[in-house]
């Protein structure tokens, strides 16, 4: 006789749900990494254009040409704080599903530590009913003898 655990279905579905939470923890975590580089290329994005304006004010370009420089800042200022922005609501939100996720975690470790448990008890009774087979079948052959 196989090893039956009742509450199987039960535990695959917390797995599922484990699983499912660590795919949306994982996809923020990808949010995270994708602004942050984001950030990081806006960055680069603004010295270059400081480095750009410097330039054009050193060969003394027109003012026309300057001031564009200077709005392109300011979109670039505007995009760093927008991103600045969604980060932080993107770090709200994965310390939220970090709870989530752990949360799905200890429920599913729970019913696995049960059915470790109710294997563990299978297997010692199975072993005891062998063993006690052993004996009775020892019992007779030394009674035939």
């Amino acid at each position: 006789m196989a090893f039956r655990f009742t509450l199987a279905t039960v535990l695959r579905l917390r797995e599922i749900a484990e699983q499912r939470e660590e795919r949306l923890l994982g996809q923020i975590q990808a949010q995270i990494g994708a602004v942050r580089q984001n950030l990081i290329d806006l960055a680069a994005q603004r010295q270059s254009l400081l480095s750009r304006r410097e330039d054009a004010i050193q060969r003394k370009a027109s003012a026309a040409e300057i001031s564009g420089f200077y709005g392109d800042l300011r979109a670039v200022d505007h995009l760093v704080e927008a991103g600045k922005d969604q980060l932080t609501k993107l770090e709200v939100l994965r310390d939220q599903q970090m709870k989530i996720y752990q949360s799905a975690h200890g429920k599913r470790e729970l019913l696995d530590g049960m059915r470790q448990e109710k294997k563990a008890e299978y297997e010692h009774e199975l072993d005891r009913k062998e063993q006690s087979a052993l004996d009775d079948n020892f019992s007779s052959r030394r009674a035939r003898n």
